[in-house]
């Protein structure tokens, strides 16, 4: 195949089309950025002169028709006017059962189409169960009335001690995760697994909280889950500072970050219950944000194993599609990637305030150890 943008030789389509991976982040960048372009040429006419035309008004333009082209070319296809038209396909659909500790004990299938999802789906389930696992081994007595069940699960609220050890708990999780789900991860050697997960355990932790919530929580967004196993009440952070043995002034760190959360997750669930993944959606998407681009700034080699890796999240994707019969699954990539974006973004925005909190004192040994 080649890309219908630049003519480059592609292996592997992106975005839902015949386009290049450079083309792809190129159209999904320049979106996110909304800044206005302007032809070199200045009568948006560069690519009929170079199909590899270097004008980002021209290229961009050419990808948008693509896509408008992909999605209309079926009668059965209506080009969907809002967010959610193009979500109601996959909100009428069955759910693909969601997924936490008790699912590591179900049967995988016999036979699948997509068993790389399958592996993910396995490797979630072994996430979680370390998790829970871990955090009631450090579970300290609480009062019967602060517990809130969501079915087998007894929550407890978190407080200032139990966010360090739930930390580690979780990043030890995502990289069994990672060692059963990719083949590639298993064989690296420590210093890279540990480069990727510093990289992409932000991302990661907010969609896989962000998933647990909307099935947990789906009507109260007041509700924090810093732990599998735990929960923190926006209005109520008071009291996770009681146990705080670090001098701060917790008056002004409730406040700092009671705004940082109203911002920051509040935003986030909102997003996620919008486009409303479904779980192999989500799986894919966490797959992807192990994968991510920062991954380049180490070696050329994790480059191409990061491509390799997110191509074949990719290709099962789309066979997860074809067996639901989704035919306007080109449109629902774009929502998943700008979801997955908005993730990335906001995490980053997340550690700048936790570099603050850092410099305020608020669990200052934990990040000296884990955020350098």
């Amino acid at each position: 195949m080649e890309c219908l943008i630049c003519g480059e030789k592609i292996i592997h389509a992106h975005l839902g089309v015949n386009s290049c991976r450079a083309c792809a982040v190129f159209y999904k960048r320049t979106t996110e950025s909304k800044k206005k372009l302007k032809c070199k040429g200045g009568a948006e006419e560069c690519r009929k002169i170079n199909p590899k035309t270097t004008c980002r008004l021209c290229r961009f333009t050419r990808f948008n028709e693509i896509l408008t082209k992909a999605v209309g070319d079926s009668e059965s296809m209506k080009k969907p006017e809002t967010i959610e038209e193009s979500m109601e396909v996959n909100r009428n659909e069955e759910s693909d059962g969601f997924i936490n500790h008790e699912s590591f004990y179900d049967c995988e299938p016999s036979t699948s189409q997509t068993p790389l999802l399958d592996r993910l789906r396995k490797g979630y389930s072994l996430m979680c169960l370390i998790r829970h696992s871990g955090e009631l081994g450090n579970r300290t007595k609480c009062e019967e009335h602060l517990e809130l069940r969501v079915g087998n699960l007894v929550l407890v609220p978190a407080t200032y001690s139990t966010v360090p050890i739930h930390g580690k708990i979780c990043r030890e999780a995502m990289k069994a995760f990672a060692s059963h789900s990719f083949d590639d991860f298993r064989a690296l050697d420590e210093e890279s697994k540990n480069f990727i997960m510093k990289s992409a355990h932000g991302a990661m932790n907010a969609l896989e909280s962000a998933y647990r919530s909307a099935h947990n929580f789906p009507n109260n967004d007041d509700i924090r889950t810093p732990g599998y196993t735990t929960y923190v009440r926006t209005r109520e952070l008071e009291q996770f500072f009681e146990n705080c043995p670090d001098k701060i002034d917790s008056v002004k760190i409730v406040s700092e970050i009671r705004e940082s959360l109203d911002r920051s997750v509040k935003g986030v669930r909102r997003y996620f219950k919008r486009v409303k993944p479904t779980d192999y959606e989500f799986l894919a998407l966490l797959g992807l944000a192990l994968w991510n681009d920062e991954i380049a700034n180490l070696n050329e080699k994790l480059l191409h194993i990061s491509m390799r890796n997110r191509a074949m999240i990719m290709k099962e994707l789309h066979s997860y599609y074809a067996q639901q019969g989704n035919l306007n699954y080109a449109v629902r990539i774009g929502h998943l990637y700008c979801l997955l974006v908005y993730f990335q973004n906001n995490t980053m925005k997340i550690c700048e305030d936790f570099q603050l909190y850092r410099l305020q004192g608020v669990f200052k040994e934990y990040f000296d150890k884990n955020c350098e």
